[in-house]
């Protein structure tokens, strides 16, 4: 949609439905879902990205788990109807929102005003193999993402992401910069682990987490935001409101 003076109205009505369909504990899922949709975006094709196609890429492997979000998402756009936001928010846009007040329901950064809205659904599922591997290494992880043209520190902003979430990383549903302390910490090479530390340990994170760190270029931004949440909560933001416009064609 286009400014104009009722986008505070429409503002308003995506907050509400949001605030009455989003728990706390569908957040991590919810934004997940944000990754996906975006994550297709590749831009020497110009295809892919920000565009709702998640919606029927259900069944493949790397969406195992997002029908969780997407649930939740229709929910929350479904309660549009009747409000000032009917017929002017996409699905895209209201997936984009969502992960957005997913941050700031875990308390991160507030920013869900800031989500530019317009984006035009497609009736298709994006074209398959885009998304990256979980078991890429960092070098390999930056340049998978600069192929959708983003950048080392928006990758590594983005990443995390998955403070929030089931993965080891500080409370599962607090937004903060406990992923990069522990990336910082490492504790997957402790000195002198017991076998139940080491065990733990094995499941702290993904594998493109542990091979992050790896990657020199990347753990410069890591220490970075390891000790600087304010810098990776402006960082962050600034890196969503461009990943979540990946692909997108807006109205």
């Amino acid at each position: 949609m286009s400014d104009g003076d009722d986008e505070p109205s429409v503002r308003r009505a995506i907050r509400a439905a949001l605030e009455a369909n989003v728990q706390k504990t569908k957040c991590p899922a919810v934004l997940r879902l944000v990754f996906h949709d975006a994550g297709t975006y590749l831009a020497s094709a110009k295809d892919g990205g920000m565009n709702a196609s998640v919606r029927y890429e259900l069944n493949r492997p790397e969406s195992f788990g997002l029908k969780r979000g997407l649930n939740v998402v229709k929910s929350a756009y479904d309660a549009l109807d009747d409000t000032a936001a009917a017929g002017k928010v996409s699905f895209a846009d209201m997936i984009a929102c969502a992960g957005a007040y997913a941050v700031e329901f875990t308390g991160g950064p507030a920013f869900l005003e800031r989500v530019p809205l317009g984006r035009i659904d497609v009736e298709t599922a994006d074209p398959e193999n885009r998304m990256p591997e979980q078991t890429l290494g960092g070098k390999e992880m930056r340049e998978h993402f600069a192929r959708s043209g983003i950048t080392t520190r928006d990758m590594v902003a983005l990443a995390g992401a998955h403070t929030i979430g089931g993965k080891g990383f500080g409370d599962a549903y607090t937004f903060d910069n406990a992923y990069y302390a522990t990336l910082a910490a490492d504790p997957w090479h402790k000195a002198n682990m017991t076998k139940d530390e080491a065990e733990m340990a094995e499941h702290i994170g993904l594998p493109s987490d542990k091979y992050m760190r790896e990657d020199a270029e990347s753990m410069e931004w890591i220490r970075k935001y390891a000790n600087d949440q304010d810098a990776f909560f402006v960082d962050f933001v600034d890196a969503y409101i461009r990943l979540a416009a990946l692909g997108a064609e807006f109205a």
